[in-house]
């Protein structure tokens, strides 16, 4: 699922849905030219005929292995989605990976911490613990109620809109607090959560229609038993139904 925003607010969102075949390795968006294609003739369409000057891609769901296909592939693919809609259209494109899977975790050592001991939302490291050469940094946005709170990683796989490691911050930053669900600041920018939504949302709408359990092999049916013609079918009816805005909040 890829959500993208249509105002400068950044609080309303648009959604594309592709179902990709489970059997693949790589965590490539196959259909990204046109999912890009579709949102920005949505975006178009909303602000009266104004395109997209920047565009941030903030990119969740990748390991470390898969950076530099994903990149390639989905990069090229926004590039091209731009210069279709029309000739010498190139906006400056910035892509970023939303990592929560990791260990790191931050213990203040002086008085700058909540009482259960997590680090205060709005910590920023980047530098020390990053990586040397490749823009990366730890962003902790939320207040960690329970346990210990783990800081989302930010890895800038590419930026040609020359931002400063400070500006990306903020804005990452900011992006916490449009969480519609939620009166405070979450762990992840919004567009990413949005998109965890609609992708759990399509799974269970993908699965319902299929009369599919999730790979149970007590009752329910199973993909391989679908003809081409119900795979086809279901895949319509997943993808072309987000047409109502903000559905998945």
């Amino acid at each position: 699922a890829i959500v993208a925003s249509v105002e400068p607010k950044a609080a309303n969102y648009e959604v594309e849905i592709r179902i990709q075949d489970g059997g693949q390795n790589e965590e490539v968006i196959q259909d990204m030219k046109n999912v890009t294609k579709n949102l920005l003739i949505k975006f178009h369409a909303a602000n009266k005929g104004r395109k997209p000057e920047k565009i941030l891609m903030f990119r969740d769901g990748v390991s470390e292995g898969q950076f530099l296909t994903v990149l390639a592939r989905e990069l090229l693919a926004m590039r091209e989605a731009c210069k279709e809609l029309e000739e010498g259209y190139e906006p400056q494109i910035t892509y970023i990976v939303v990592q929560k899977r990791h260990h790191t975790r931050f213990f203040p050592t002086d008085g700058n911490k909540y009482k259960n001991g997590n680090a205060l939302a709005g910590t920023v490291v980047d530098q020390g613990i990053n990586h040397p050469t490749e823009g990366d940094f730890y962003l902790l946005s939320h207040e960690g109620i329970q346990g210990t709170s783990r800081p989302c990683h930010y890895q800038v796989l590419w930026d040609d809109s020359d931002f400063s490691a400070d500006e990306l911050e903020v804005l990452s930053y900011y992006l916490c607090h449009l969480y519609s669900r939620c009166t405070r600041a979450v762990s992840y920018p919004t567009p990413t959560y949005y998109s965890h939504l609609v992708a759990d949302r399509a799974r269970k709408h993908h699965n319902e229609l299929a009369n599919y359990d999730g790979g149970s092999t007590s009752g329910g049916g199973s993909m391989n038993e679908l003809t081409e013609n119900q795979k086809r079918d279901i895949k319509k009816v997943v993808e072309e139904g987000v047409k109502k805005a903000m559905y998945f909040v």
